[in-house]
C-alpha cells in the first residue's frame, strides 16, 4: 500500500540535514498511519511520542542555530512557532502516560499532518533563501 504522506519537492528547504530531518518526519507519520490502520497503534505510539519530543528538540534547536547565524530576520515569530509545536508534542506525552492512547494515537497524526502542511510548507520555507544565501545547504 502507498504511503499516506508522500514527500514532494515543495517540501524541500534546500539544506540537506532539514530536509532529511524532515523526511523522517514523514516517515514517522506513516509509521503511526500503518500501526492505526492495522490496529496497532498502542504499541507504537509511546515510542513515536518519545521520537517526536527529541525531535523538536533537536531539530527545532538546529534550525534556530542556523537562523542565528545568518541573521533571519523571521527567527522570533520561527520560534514560538515552535515553542507551540514542542508543547503540544509535550501535552500528547501526558496524555498518553494518562493512558489515553485511542485519543492520543488520532489527534496525532491530524496534528502531525497540519505540521508538515503548514510548518514545512509555510514557515520553514521562510527561511530556506537566506539560509542557502548564507551557504548553508
Amino acid at each position: 500500500m502507498p504511503e499516506l504522506f508522500q514527500w514532494k519537492p515543495e517540501f524541500t528547504v534546500a539544506v540537506e540535514r532539514f530536509d532529511r530531518e524532515h523526511k523522517k518526519l514523514f516517515s514517522t507519520l506513516n509509521e503511526l498511519n500503518d500501526a492505526m490502520r492495522a490496529g496497532q497503534a498502542r504499541f507504537v505510539v509511546g515510542r513515536v511520542l518519545h521520537e517526536l519530543l527529541n525531535y523538536t528538540r533537536t531539530h527545532f534547536a538546529a534550525e534556530v542555530a542556523a537562523m542565528r547565524r545568518t541573521g533571519f530576520a523571521g527567527i522570533e515569530e520561527h520560534i514560538a512557532e515552535h515553542e507551540a509545536i514542542t508543547a503540544k508534542v509535550e501535552a500528547f506525552v501526558a496524555d498518553y502516560e494518562a493512558g489515553n492512547t485511542n485519543l492520543v494515537s488520532i489527534d496525532l497524526l491530524y496534528f502531525l499532518r497540519d505540521w508538515l502542511e503548514k510548518h514545512i510548507l509555510q514557515t520553514d520555507q521562510k527561511y530556506s533563501s537566506s539560509l542557502n544565501a548564507a551557504g548553508i545547504r
